[in-house]
């Protein structure tokens, strides 16, 4: 084993035994100075970033973000029939993959009641949920969230359920008046289903249903339309008395127009 030797000849340590002289001692400190004010120096570029980022920005910082960990765990489950995409205005949406699971759908025509052979799907889903600890959210992205809150603005998290129908009109005896009323209560199916297997609180849930008008395939009647989706999201509102002006911020409107 080589050792340091004590002492330096021509300015350069030597190693017993070894004929090769080491690198000069300036080097040494040199090559130790640049690296400490390389490290400085990106440090303070990461602040300059952090400080100057626009609001914009740090909501979609946000949304990769969810996304990119709604992706791993989707991932490192195999969890190949689980369709994870980045909206960006509408958050990360979930959705179950109608080319993966063939002619197996989600509801009956005119039905709320899930397809049981589905439920393990779903169950998976609510465990991807659970892992993503939303109540916790605000905390884990305060670096991004602050730009937002700096322009009066504040961010919940929200899971929201979306239901959607084909385009069959409703009987007279049915259940339902219409496509809306019905999508609604799917949407509202699964998302108690969520909840209980999730265990998030009820707070942490919205729901809509939006009949035929968003339909998965051209074909309006196709089984596939009638679906669910689901949408992780931070949604905006206006810090009380802020005295910015902001625009109304409906539940609808797009976020590229909030923090333009």
């Amino acid at each position: 084993m080589l050792s340091l030797s004590k002492y330096s000849k021509g300015g350069s340590l030597l190693f017993k035994g070894n004929p090769v002289a080491a690198a000069p001692t300036w080097l040494l400190v040199y090559i130790g100075l640049f690296t400490s004010l390389l490290a400085i120096f990106l440090f303070i570029l990461s602040v300059i970033e952090l400080e100057s980022v626009p609001p914009k920005r740090a909501y979609q910082n946000v949304v990769n973000d969810l996304y990119q960990r709604a992706e791993n765990y989707k991932q490192e489950r195999g969890m190949v029939w689980l369709q994870v995409e980045n909206t960006l205005n509408k958050g990360v949406r979930l959705s179950l993959d109608p080319n993966i699971l063939g002619a197996q759908n989600l509801f009956e025509s005119a039905q709320v009641a899930i397809n049981p052979e589905l439920t393990p799907y779903l169950l998976q889903m609510a465990k991807l949920i659970e892992s993503l600890n939303l109540p916790q959210a605000p905390e884990y992205y305060q670096r991004w969230l602050r730009h937002l809150q700096a322009v009066d603005i504040e961010a919940q998290f929200f899971v929201r359920v979306e239901g959607h129908t084909d385009a069959y009109p409703m009987l007279p005896n049915a259940r339902f008046k219409d496509n809306v009323e019905l999508s609604s209560y799917r949407a509202y199916a699964v998302m108690s289903f969520l909840q209980l297997y999730s265990g998030l609180a009820p707070e942490y849930f919205m729901i809509a249903g939006y009949g035929s008008f968003h339909p998965l395939r051209q074909y309006l009647f196709a089984a596939h339309n009638r679906r669910v989706e689901v949408y992780l999201l931070p949604k905006l509102s206006l810090l009380e008395n802020s005295s910015l002006p902001l625009p109304n911020l409906r539940q609808d409107t797009p976020v590229t127009e909030v923090l333009e």
